[in-house]
Formats: C-alpha cells, structure tokens, sequence
C-alpha cells in the first residue's frame, strides 16, 4: 500500500514539474520577446533551438554550416535580454527554495526572507561595506559575503526578538517585521548619502530590478542556486522530520540545532545572493512554497524542485509585467521588480494571516 502511495505520489510529481517546466520555458520566451521593441516569440523560440543545436554540434565537434545570424534582428535583441531573463528565473530559484526551507525550520507558513528581515540587513551590511571600501562594489563575490553575513546576522536577530516575544508564529512574523522596517530605514538612508558610488538610482536596490543585468552576471546567481538546491536535497529526510517537530526529529536521530544552524546558512546565502545582484525582491518566498504544498505535499524530494519552477515562473512574469508596464508608460521608465511582487504577494500574505487568525491550522 505504502509502495503504491508512493508510485502515485512520484507519477504525480513528474506530471507536475514536466508541466510546470512548459510553462517556465513559454514565460522564459515571451519574457526575450517583450522590451522597448516586441518581437514574435515564435521567432525568438526558433532562434533559441537552433542556437542550442549548433551549439551542441560545436562542444562534439560536429561540422555544419554557419548559423548566419549575426546580422539577424530577433537573434540580436533576444540575446541582449538573455541576461535579464536568465536573472529573474534564478531569482525566483533562489528565493522559491529560501522560502521553502525558512518556512520549514520555523514551522511557520507566514515566513520568508523579505518578511523575516534577512533582505534588508544583506542590503544594508552592502551598503556599509560600499562606504567602508568604495571599490568594493566591483568585486561582486566580495558583495555576496558581505550579503550573507547581514543576512545571517538578520535571521538570528529575529529569531531572538521572537524568543523573547514568546517564541510563537505571530511573534516571529512580528519580529520580522520589526527588523525589516528598521534596517530597510537604515539601508533607505544609507543608499542616498551614497547614489554617485552605486551609479543607479537607489530605490532599484531597495526593491530589486533586472534591467541592468548582463548575461556574465548570472553566475552570481546560477553558482548558489545549484548549490542551495542541491545541499537541500540532500537533506531531505532531515528537512522531512523537522517538519513533525524537535522531538520526532530526535527520535529519528536528528540534532534540531544542527538543521536549523545548516538550513539557515542555506538561506542566507540563497538570500543574498539576490540582493547582492539584483536588490531586495519581496513574497516569492512566500507565495512559492504555498503553490508546490499545494500541488505537490510537503515531502521535500518533490516541494524542492517544484517550488524552484514555481518561484522561477512568477519571477519572470512578474518582470514581463514590469516590461509591459514601461511600454504602456510612453518612455517613463521601469518599475522596480519588487513592486509587482509586493503587489501580487501583500494580499497573500493578509490572507494567510487572517487564516491563521481565524484558528487555521498549518502543516506544520
């Protein structure tokens, strides 16, 4: 019987992330189709497929004529937007998982990096290392370390102030809360003083943007989404227990300590790791692992890379939305990223708190 469950659940999961894939490729396409010129998504797809082909035909050394699309308009404008798009899928990787995995160790379906403060303290621990050391800002690995260590020193600054409040899901969102508002203040005041150094407007960081990403960028991104995503696999079976509670971990022979210490260090560097290239983007990680609860459980060999897809899916059409936005908008400019997400993922997170209010019991 068990067996059979999970034959089900397994058909179920591949039925799934193959689906959710056609989607995240349509929106990837349609996402280099859209821009201050639109092209014919059909086009940029055929592009696309037979860029892959001679691509692989040259790493096997197989010969074939030229491609000739060097003077070709839609190959040309598709790949300019190549790292945009590339950025926001893995954003959405990033901070589809962070969620995931915040939410688990917390037990608690209103957490998420934004929420929990570890954004704005990796934002602000930036800028203050940018002040210290104004070249530090073109040694971007040098950025994410800074990044990560804010982020940390953030999660466990609001884990405290939870504690003290009494250690409940309400007092770690407030806590949250707290620690948001006051370093995003701090990190608001301390990216105006230094708007000459950054080069651009202050408030793309604050909320997050795309559009000055170039392709060469995104191994900033692609580095800690194959590690985040392949260490949080591997810990599935921890992950599994954590969510029954410490003492049914211990039971299994799980240190609760050294999972929440593991998992939380995940995060951050999954955390920062978008803020140091693209700023603070809010509520992926909170509506993604939702959606994947959703449509696939809560066993974390298949939430993991559902939740990834998931997250990739609505950041990429939230940067469609922004696209389209400044188009409809004669010239005004560009949105930060971070507005359409807040957008979309403010009335979810009200919802799961009047939900919760109301008695909701989560799965955790």
């Amino acid at each position: 019987m068990a067996m059979e469950l999970y034959r089900i659940s397994v058909k179920r999961f591949f039925m799934i992330f193959f689906s959710l894939s056609i989607i995240l490729l349509f929106t990837f396409v349609l996402s280099l189709s859209i821009g201050s010129t639109v092209v014919n998504p059909v086009d940029v797809f055929i592009k696309l497929v037979y860029n892959f082909i001679y691509t692989m035909l040259d790493i096997f050394g197989v010969p074939h004529s030229p491609i000739g699309f060097g003077a070709d308009k839609v190959y040309n404008i598709a790949m300019l937007r190549l790292g945009r798009t590339v950025a926001s899928v893995l954003t959405g990787f990033l901070l589809g998982v962070a969620g995931l995995l915040i939410q688990t160790v917390t037990r608690n379906p209103l957490a998420e990096p934004y929420i929990l403060g570890l954004s704005s303290t990796a934002l602000t621990a930036i800028t203050i290392g940018i002040i210290i050391a104004p070249n530090i800002i073109v040694h971007r690995w040098t950025l994410m370390t800074i990044a990560f260590i804010g982020s940390l020193l953030g999660f466990t600054l609001t884990l405290v102030l939870s504690r003290l409040a009494g250690g409940t899901s309400i007092s770690l969102v407030l806590a949250g809360i707290a620690v948001n508002a006051l370093f995003s203040g701090v990190s608001h005041t301390l990216l105006y003083s230094i708007q000459k150094i950054i080069k651009i407007h202050y408030v793309f960081l604050l909320m997050g943007s795309t559009s000055t990403i170039l392709l060469g960028d995104t191994i900033l991104l692609l580095a800690p989404s194959l590690t985040g995503i392949t260490v949080a696999l591997l810990m599935f079976k921890m992950l599994n227990a954590f969510i029954y509670g410490d003492e049914y971990a211990k039971q299994l022979g799980y240190n609760p300590g050294i999972v929440l210490i593991i998992t939380s260090t995940i995060v951050s560097i999954l955390t920062a790791s978008t803020v140091a290239v693209i700023g603070i983007v809010g509520f992926i990680g909170l509506a993604a692992p939702h959606i994947s609860r959703l449509l696939v459980g809560t066993d974390h060999r298949f939430s993991i890379p559902v939740v990834a897809v998931i997250g990739a899916v609505i950041t990429t059409i939230a940067d469609i939305i922004v696209r389209i936005i400044s188009l409809l908008s004669a010239g005004l400019g560009e949105l930060p990223l971070g507005v359409i997400t807040s957008t979309i993922g403010a009335p979810f997170l009200a919802y799961l708190i009047i939900k919760r209010m109301k008695g909701y019991e989560d799965s955790y």
